[in-house]
C-alpha cells in the first residue's frame, strides 16, 4: 500500500483536513454549534480498478459534542495476502474554531497481530499516547509543541466535514495538522477549480477539485522523510452536501480521492452518503 494512503483515507476520505492555529490558515470568527444529527459515508478503495478494501465513517453530533467511528478492512483477493482490519473512534467538543478532541482510540488487526493506540488530549497540555504493544517514540521524537499543534486523524476529518476553515477562495480548506499518537504530519490542500462530477447512484453535481500533499513533520525515519518529499500529489473531489445538522448548513464530503504511484493509481470512491438531521429525515 502506498505510504500516503493511510493519511489520505483518514484525513481526506473523511479521510482526515483541518487547519490548526499554527498553520497560517484563516480561521472563522465563530463557528455555530452543530445540531443533533448524524452523517454516514462509505467508500471502496481500489488499486487501478480492482477493489481491495472498504471503509466507513459514522459521525454523530449532539450540539457541542461529536463522536466518530471508522472501520477499514481489506477485501477481495488482497484479503488472502493481507487480511487487515482497523477500527478507530474519537470524541470531543466543537469550539468556535473547530473540533477539540478528548480521546482517540484505534485498533489494528492483521492475523494474530494486534496493535492498540490510544491518545488522550488533556486541556492545555500535550497529547498523551498509550500503545499496546508499546513502540519506541524516543528514537524519532515528536516534541510536545508539535503534538499540541495536531489533531487526531478523525477530528481532523470532522473539521473538513463541518467546513470550519473553508472560505470562498479556499473552499477545500488549507492544511490538516495531524498527530496520530506517533507521527506528526500535515495534509496540505490547494483548491484548483470546480468540476462536474457524477458517481453512479450517489452524487451528481459540482464538486471542488483539490490537490493534496502529504508533508511529514516529525516521528519518521530520515529515509521516509526524504521519500515523503518526493511523493506525487494526490487529488480529491469535495462536494457541499446540504444538511440542517451542519453548523454552516452543509457538509464538505470527499467524493473521491486518488494518487498515482510507481505501480498504478490508488483511489477511494464514495459508495453511500446518509445524512440524518436528528428528526429521522435523510
Amino acid at each position: 500500500m502506498p505510504k500516503p494512503l493511510p493519511a489520505l483515507l483518514l484525513c481526506l476520505v473523511l479521510t482526515a483536513l483541518a487547519a490548526g492555529s499554527s498553520s497560517g490558515a484563516p480561521q472563522l470568527a465563530s463557528l455555530p454549534a452543530a445540531k443533533s444529527g448524524s452523517l454516514g459515508v462509505n467508500y471502496t478503495i481500489a488499486f487501478w480498478t480492482i477493489p481491495f478494501g472498504r471503509t466507513s465513517f459514522d459521525v454523530q453530533f449532539d450540539k457541542t459534542e461529536y463522536r466518530i467511528a471508522s472501520h477499514f478492512e481489506t477485501s477481495g483477493i488482497i484479503s488472502a495476502l493481507w487480511d487487515a482490519k482497523i477500527d478507530a473512534g474519537t470524541a470531543g467538543k466543537m469550539n468556535p474554531h473547530g473540533p477539540s478532541p478528548s480521546v482517540y482510540d484505534s485498533q489494528y488487526r492483521r492475523g494474530s497481530k494486534h496493535q492498540q493506540v490510544k491518545v488522550t488530549f488533556p486541556a492545555g497540555a500535550a497529547p498523551v499516547t498509550y500503545a499496546d504493544p508499546p513502540y519506541n517514540t524516543k528514537r524519532y521524537p515528536v516534541t510536545d509543541e508539535q503534538k499540541k499543534e495536531g489533531l487526531d486523524p478523525l477530528s481532523a476529518a470532522i473539521s473538513v466535514l463541518t467546513g470550519a476553515h473553508a472560505t470562498a477562495s479556499t473552499p477545500c480548506g488549507t492544511v490538516a495538522p495531524v498527530f496520530d499518537g506517533r507521527r506528526r504530519y500535515n495534509i496540505e490542500m490547494t483548491y484548483l477549480r470546480d468540476e462536474p462530477v457524477k458517481i453512479e447512484n450517489v452524487y451528481s453535481g459540482r464538486a471542488h477539485l483539490c490537490a493534496l500533499r502529504y508533508n511529514q513533520i516529525a516521528g519518521f525515519k530520515p529515509k521516509l522523510l526524504r521519500e515523503g518529499r518526493a511523493l506525487p500529489p494526490a487529488y480529491a473531489w469535495i462536494a457541499e452536501i446540504p444538511s440542517d445538522t451542519a453548523p454552516l448548513g452543509h457538509y464538505l464530503v470527499p467524493l473521491k480521492a486518488w494518487t498515482a504511484t510507481g505501480f498504478g493509481t490508488v483511489s477511494a470512491t464514495i459508495t453511500q452518503i446518509k445524512v440524518d438531521d436528528g428528526a429521522g429525515r435523510t
